[in-house]
This record gives C-alpha cells, sequence and structure tokens, in this order.
C-alpha cells in the first residue's frame, strides 16, 4: 500500500495541469503538495524496520479494518464495525450512495441559481440526502443477518439442513430475532424513507432556507445549542448518582431507587420520556434542519463562484451533508458541542478563516472527535500522576518522584499522539514500554472470545459419570454471562435511548458490578435504534488489589464528613469537602447505582438432601423415565435405530421373558416398575407402567412405528431408561438410595 501510494504521489508531482486548491490557507493537489507527500510516505516506509520493533504497526486484518472504519466514520458519518468483512462492506455502501448522491448535486450546482430560487434537482437531491442518511444510520454494519434474510425469502434451498444433525434439536433464538427486527427496520424505512424525501423535498423547494437568512440560521443554533444542553448535559447530571460531584444523591430518582430488591420490570419515569423526546427532536427536526439551512446557502453560493472547482464543490458538499446527518441520527450526544464551538469560531472569533458553514461544520467534527478522546486521556493521565494520588510510604518516595517528571512528560505527548491516530494509550496497562499501542479499531478485543458452557449436549456421558464438570465455578459464571448477554440484546438500546446509562459514544466501556460477579460492557456500533456490544465477565476475586477495585467501585462516599484534615461535616444532601475532591480524581464515574435488568442468582443444590422422602424420588424417577422415552421417540433418528441390526442385537437379551435387570440401583421404594418376583427391572414391568406413555408419544409422530410390547421399539425404550436410572445412580455416589 505504501508503495502505491508513493508511485501515485509520485505521479502527481510530475504533472504540471493539475488545478491546485486551497483550503484553510493550505494548498492541496499541487506539484509541491503531491512531492511533499511522497517525501512522507517514502521517510515512513525507510523506518518500517523500527516501527515493528517497537509494535507500532498491527497486523494486515486489523490495519485493514481499522483504516476503512476510520475512513467510513469521518468522511461518511459511519460508525464502527465488528469485522474487517463488515468494515469492507460499510465503507464500500458509503461509498455508493455518496456517488448516487454526488450526480444530482453536481447537476445541481454546476450553474447559476437564481435570486431567491432554489432549482428542483437541488430540492431532489435533498430529499433523496436526508431520506438515505436515515436509512444507512438504521443498518447494521455487519452484512450476515441481511443476507441470512435475503437467503431465507429467495434462496430457502440454501437453508436446508441434514435431519439427522444432531444440534438441529438445539437451536439459539438470537438469529430468528435478529432476522426479525432487521424486517422490522426495512419495513419501517419503506414507508418512512419516502415520506422523508417528499417532505424534505417540499421545505427545500419552498425557498425558506433562502428568504429567511440569516435570521433563520441563527435561530436554528440557538435551538439546537439549547436542546443540546437540556438533553444532554442538565437531565444527565440530575439523573446522575453524584450531580456535579457535588450532590449525595440524584435529583431525579427512579422508581426503584429506595427499593432492596426489585421485582418487577424498571418503571417508566417522566423524566425518561422527556429525555427521549428532546432526542427525536434534535435527531428528526433540529439538526436536519440545521443542515438543510447550511446546504442550500452553500450551494447557492457554490454556484455562482466556483472556489474549490466545479467537481470538488458538489463532492465536499455531499459528503460533508452525508456524514453530517448521519451523525446526528446515530448519537447526537456531542453534536450541540461541536455545532456550538463552530459558530463560535468561524462565525465570531476567525470569520476570516472560514470556508463555508457546512464545511466548516463538517471538519470542526472531526477535530472535536479527536479533542473529545484527548480530553479523556488526558483525565486518565492526570489522575495516574497527579501528587495527591501518589503512596507516599517511605523516603525513597520522596527521592523518587522528582525522577519521574519526564515520565509524566511523555505521557502527555503519548496522549496527544493516541489520539490522534485513535489508538490505546498503553499497549498494556502497567506496562514498562511507556509506548503508545498500536492503531486498532473501536472493537480492540478484535477476537470473539465466546463462553464455553459445559452440560450434555458438548459433554461425554463417560464424562458427566465420572465428574460433574459443569458444577465448578467457571462453568455456572459461564451460564450467567450468557445470560446476562441475552437480557442486554433485549434491552440496552433502549436503556441507552431512555437515558439510563448517561451520556454515550462508539467505544465506551461500562461495568455491571452486583455482590459477586461483574461484568463490564463494551459498545461498539451505534446507530439510530440499533446497538452492537461485547460483554467480558470480570473476576475481582483472587488478591487484594482485585478485592479493593471493587471496593472501591461500589463503596458509598454520602458518609465522609472530613474536609482537609479536620471533620466539619457537610451541609444536607451534599457531599463534603474531601468525598467531592476526590470523586474529581477518579478513572470512572458511577452512573447509577440501581440498574434493573432482568437475571437469576444461581446455587448449586444437593439434591439428596431436597428429596430425603422415598414418595419424592419416586415421583423424579417417573417423570425422568418419561422424559427419556420422549426425547427417544422424538429424535429424527428413531426409524434408523430400531432398524440397526447391531442394537437389536446387542438388545436381544432384554426381550426375554426372564431377564431382568438386579442392579443394586433399583429399588422397590422408588421403582415404579420394579418387579418383586425377579428382584430387579423387567421387560413385562415396565411395559405394566410406560407402554401407555410409549403408545401416545408414538401417535404424535408424523410417521407411525410399531409399539406393541414385542417391538423393537418398547425394547429399545426399556435398555435405555435402564441405562439411564443406572448413570444416575452412579452420578449420585449412593448406589442404594441414589
Amino acid at each position: 500500500m505504501c508503495c502505491a501510494m508513493i508511485w501515485l504521489f509520485d505521479f502527481g508531482s510530475q504533472r504540471s495541469d493539475l488545478q491546485p486548491i486551497s483550503l484553510y490557507g493550505v494548498t492541496l493537489f499541487s506539484a509541491q503538495s503531491f512531492a511533499c507527500a511522497r517525501d512522507v510516505v517514502i521517510v515512513f516506509t525507510l523506518c518500517f524496520p523500527a516501527i515493528f520493533l517497537l509494535g507500532l504497526l498491527p497486523q494486515v486484518n486489523t490495519f485493514f479494518m481499522y483504516l476503512l472504519e476510520q475512513l467510513d466514520m469521518h468522511a461518511f458519518g459511519g460508525t464502527a464495525t465488528t469485522s474487517p468483512m463488515s468494515a469492507f462492506y460499510s465503507f464500500v455502501r458509503s461509498l455508493l450512495v455518496a456517488a448516487l448522491l454526488y450526480g444530482f448535486c453536481f447537476g445541481a450546482v454546476k450553474v447559476p441559481w437564481e435570486a431567491q430560487h432554489v432549482p428542483v434537482l437541488f430540492s431532489v437531491f435533498c430529499g433523496l440526502l436526508v431520506a438515505l442518511s436515515y436509512h444507512l444510520s438504521r443498518q447494521s454494519s455487519d452484512p450476515t443477518t441481511l443476507w441470512a434474510l435475503i437467503r431465507s425469502r429467495f434462496f430457502p434451498q440454501l437453508d436446508n439442513r441434514n435431519p439427522e444433525d444432531p444440534l438441529l434439536e438445539i437451536q439459539d433464538p438470537l438469529p430468528a430475532k435478529l432476522k426479525s427486527s432487521v424486517r422490522e427496520i426495512l419495513h419501517s424505512d419503506l414507508v418512512m424513507c419516502p415520506v422523508i424525501a417528499i417532505i424534505t423535498f417540499a421545505i427545500s423547494a419552498s425557498t425558506v432556507f433562502i428568504a429567511l437568512q440569516p435570521v433563520l440560521s441563527y435561530v436554528l443554533y440557538a435551538l439546537a445549542g439549547l436542546v443540546g444542553f437540556l438533553t444532554h448535559y442538565l437531565l444527565p447530571q440530575l439523573r446522575k448518582q453524584l450531580p456535579w460531584c457535588c450532590l449525595s444523591h440524584p435529583m431525579l430518582k427512579s422508581r426503584e431507587y429506595s427499593q432492596f430488591e426489585v421485582r418487577d420490570a424498571a418503571q417508566l419515569m417522566w423524566f425518561e420520556k422527556v429525555y427521549a423526546w428532546l432526542q427525536c427532536m434534535e435527531k428528526y427536526f433540529i439538526y436536519p434542519a440545521v443542515i438543510l439551512s447550511a446546504l442550500t446557502t452553500d450551494a447557492s453560493a457554490v454556484s455562482s463562484r466556483h472556489k474549490l472547482g466545479i467537481y470538488s464543490d458538489p463532492l465536499f458538499i455531499t459528503v460533508a451533508g452525508m456524514k453530517l446527518l448521519r451523525s446526528s441520527f446515530c448519537c447526537p450526544c456531542h453534536q450541540y458541542v461541536t455545532l456550538s464551538f463552530t459558530v463560535l469560531f468561524f462565525r465570531f472569533d476567525y470569520s476570516h478563516f472560514s470556508e463555508t458553514f457546512l464545511l466548516d461544520y463538517y471538519f470542526m467534527s472531526v477535530i472535536c472527535s479527536k479533542l473529545w478522546d484527548l480530553l479523556y486521556k488526558l483525565h486518565f493521565v492526570l489522575t495516574y500522576i497527579a501528587p495527591w494520588q501518589i503512596t507516599w510510604g517511605s523516603a525513597f518516595h520522596a527521592f523518587a518522584q522528582p525522577f519521574a517528571v519526564p515520565h509524566s512528560a511523555m505521557l502527555f505527548v503519548q496522549a496527544v499522539l493516541s489520539a490522534f491516530v485513535s489508538t490505546p494509550l498503553n499497549p498494556l496497562l502497567g506496562s514498562a514500554v511507556f509506548i503508545t499501542s498500536y492503531a486498532r479499531p473501536v472493537k480492540f478485543w478484535e477476537r470473539d472470545y465466546n463462553t464455553k458452557r459445559v452440560d450434555h449436549s458438548n459433554t461425554r456421558l463417560a464424562t458427566q459419570l465420572d465428574r460433574n464438570p459443569g458444577a465448578d465455578d467457571n462453568n455456572l459464571n459461564s451460564i450467567f454471562y450468557e445470560h446476562l448477554t441475552r437480557s442486554l440484546q433485549h434491552s440496552l438500546c433502549g436503556d441507552l435511548l431512555l437515558g439510563r446509562w448517561g451520556n454515550y459514544a462508539m467505544g465506551d466501556c461500562f461495568i455491571l458490578a452486583s455482590d459477586y460477579l461483574n461484568a463490564l460492557v463494551h459498545l461498539i456500533e451505534i446507530g439510530n435504534g440499533i446497538v452492537t456490544f461485547q460483554l467480558r465477565g470480570l473476576e475481582f476475586r483472587g488478591t487484594y488489589c482485585q478485592q479493593r477495585e471493587v471496593e472501591a467501585i461500589t463503596e458509598g462516599v454520602e458518609e465522609d464528613e472530613g474536609c482537609c484534615c479536620c471533620e466539619p461535616g457537610h451541609l444536607p444532601h451534599m457531599l463534603s469537602f474531601n468525598a467531592a475532591f476526590g470523586q474529581r480524581w477518579l478513572a470512572w464515574e458511577v452512573a447509577a447505582t440501581k440498574y434493573v435488568l432482568e437475571g437469576y442468582s444461581i446455587s448449586d443444590n444437593n439434591a439428596a438432601s431436597m428429596l430425603q422422602v422415598f414418595d419424592l424420588r419416586k415421583i423424579l424417577i417417573t417423570y425422568y423415565v418419561k422424559s427419556i422415552i420422549y426425547y427417544v421417540i422424538r429424535s429424527p433418528k428413531l426409524e434408523e435405530w430400531v432398524n440397526n441390526d447391531a442394537i437389536q442385537e446387542a438388545l436381544h437379551a432384554c426381550s426375554s421373558p426372564s431377564y431382568a435387570d438386579s442392579d443394586p440401583t433399583f429399588n422397590h421404594n422408588i421403582d415404579e416398575d420394579y418387579d418383586h418376583r425377579m428382584q430387579g427391572i423387567s421387560l413385562a414391568s415396565f411395559c405394566n407402567v410406560y407402554l401407555d406413555w410409549i403408545q401416545y408419544c408414538t401417535s404424535r409422530r408424523d410417521k407411525s412405528v410399531e409399539n406393541d410390547r414385542n417391538s423393537h421399539l418398547v425394547t429399545l425404550c426399556f435398555g435405555l431408561c435402564v441405562l439411564g436410572r443406572r448413570a444416575l445412580g452412579t452420578a449420585s455416589h449412593s448406589m442404594s438410595t441414589r
């Protein structure tokens, strides 16, 4: 790739017929700029040995995913991706939509406009731009679910599976739910996109964005800033556990805040409804109006004077409008800050640097995203190196602190570089190598570490009889985290839209802490009504440091009454000075202490103590045997088993009238089909109890199977039920009473 860039830049540096453009005082696409870029890439290529030695470049697939993801996010307003294939799909999808819109925009601005008139072609462009941006914002970057939906609709023969597949009965419900969700989104967009396009076309053709300038623009800027401040600053602060790190409890509390144990789903509060409605107003009315106003004003100016060139001007208008609309649809949390800063900087402070408001807003959105990342990294660095955060345990600490100043300065430089190229601050937290990590996508856990649950479907019977591998803590925790992931898949997106997690953005990490288990939720893709996340189980057990981390996250500071070295107390409903100061120097903040999520508690109960009465054990064994019979008859391999010669030969002895299994496991107090005369379980006694159940289960099959007393089916069920009961007795380690 570097060699291709060197060749391309060298080719551009030798061309004398190129028309350079000037953007914010920087000359682009000139022979000198191409030569400078070529020299930079050559030096970068020559430094490859040192760069690879220090581990500053990722592997090829990671870099490919990172590059396409960054281009899609910062150029076209896309979201984070989950794999190299999804990154390529999202980037190509954005390119195709931009190419389609570019044709309409080019046709609309290539000739000068009449005064107080908007061409019809430009109104069509605006309608398509808003509708397609809305549609793209609601689509996931992962094409697998969409392809599965298309395949099941148009190519159903590709979904035919072998009926003998043993995993056919164990189906994950998630793919069907995802396909249903994608289908509903497509049906909704099929109706909403034409409606949005028609309404936008009508508003744009009415010349309202030209006739009411410049008053309309400032009214829209003020409205966007006011609603954004109220929605994304004031309301989240009032709902935090410690508002502004000064108050000791939330001002706007959920109904479950004071409950010790929540038994129902979280109740919808009035301020959550207000938050959702204000977000809808922002996404679907205010920011589209701001962007359409800027589009119309800039396109009218560009049609009269092509500042960047007849081909470049419509390109910048298309790409900027697409990026800003998609960003406002997907995650409007920081849009009001970006818009306010753009207006103040380019309209009042440095108006002579402004190109057009649309380009100013476009480039400022990219710069602000980097500045937010830099702000978070600097907050972490300052928290890490603050003198009052250091343990002064001996004279050595006082001697060593001055030598830590160069290291602290290096951390600031490292934070700036890592924010610029979107890399983690350190390769490994606590590493002794103070060099930033290699560039990586938002999904920095590149590998999917799925839980490996141990149960009967993936464990050999001999292993289950020898020991119970599913009873250890790791397996029980895996089941808990798997269930937690399913619950979040149903509720996370809605809770984010209701503001229950506070402000959020792509790449944010949240820790869900409970009494014994903790989980880290990493938000990856955030769209308009869709969220992709990763969940990691955190085991804060084993060492003092890990246990102290949990205590620091969960401990309350409301009772702290300290102020420097004394304890004068604090005002009602306020934090003390020490507590308020300490909360500002943490690498995290508590968003909420009560978050309601569907789950369950795991406990290991001993069946022997629960089923001490013989009657209860008899009921258990009866249902256990009926379950074995049910699953045997329901199996798609039943006919193969019944007609198998090896199985018939092995069960031939069981069909004899004098045969009875007299294993000590069987007991007349527990087994309902116990034969007192033969002191065991015989085929005749088994049929007296379970033959009716066998015949009923057989009658529910599509294909009839012989099911009289002397049939191979009854003999097969008898053998398997005896085997199952003996396995149960062996596993219980009590051969006589189970």
